[in-house]
């Protein structure tokens, strides 16, 4: 059985987005704008939950890679 996705607007996506955020908040974590607009194009259909994983990675690749820059003195 194929389930097909059900995408946010309105109302319910905002009340989504408030219990991400609280939920985040509870959990110790802050997220930004930035966070809350990615957390946005994946209940809107924008991008699928496995596009943003990658997005997700490519960025978390970035950061490292910066990082280990420098600490080599790059």
């Amino acid at each position: 059985m194929t389930t097909i996705p059900q995408y946010l607007t309105g109302i319910e996506l905002e009340r989504a987005l408030a219990c991400i955020e609280k939920g985040q908040h509870l959990a110790g974590h802050f997220p930004d704008a930035e966070d809350l607009a990615a957390a946005t194009r994946i209940l809107t259909g924008q991008v699928t939950p496995e596009e943003a994983e990658i997005e997700l990675a490519e960025a978390l690749a970035r950061v490292v890679e910066k990082e280990q820059a420098q600490l080599r003195g790059s």
